[in-house]
């Protein structure tokens, strides 16, 4: 009995690990939009006064060769991430209406292969 509860509780929390984002948070406005466009218009799927999370399907253009996507070998996380600018765009004001700043905190992919960019709102410095 002691083993299947330890065994339940190290794959709940391998689980919950698991989802944790492992992103560095960063200024919208340090997150670079040079290779990366929006195949569809960016929606806002989730907002309140404390953030929001947008989706959009992306089209990357070339590959930056001195970054690693997968993060293995850096402890710069999130440094790689970009930005379409109508995304950056959108956070921003939806921040701006608080009087605060629009903070990127990582993107995720949802089960249609498509990129969800999530948002927190800052006070400014």
């Amino acid at each position: 009995m002691t083993n299947n509860k330890l065994f339940i509780s190290g794959l709940l929390i391998t689980c919950l690990a698991g989802c944790a984002s492992q992103e560095t948070p960063r200024d919208v406005s340090t997150v670079s939009s040079d290779k990366i466009k929006t195949l569809t218009p960016p929606k806002i799927i989730k907002s309140d006064t404390k953030g929001l999370s947008i989706r959009y399907a992306q089209m990357s253009m070339g590959y930056d060769a001195t970054c690693n996507p997968n993060r293995s070998f850096s402890s710069e996380l999130n440094q790689c991430s970009e930005l379409p600018k109508s995304v950056k765009k959108l956070a921003t004001n939806h921040c701006q209406q608080y009087g605060k700043k629009a903070v990127f905190m990582g993107n995720k992919t949802n089960f249609l292969q498509m990129t969800v960019s999530k948002f927190i709102c800052q006070d400014n410095d």
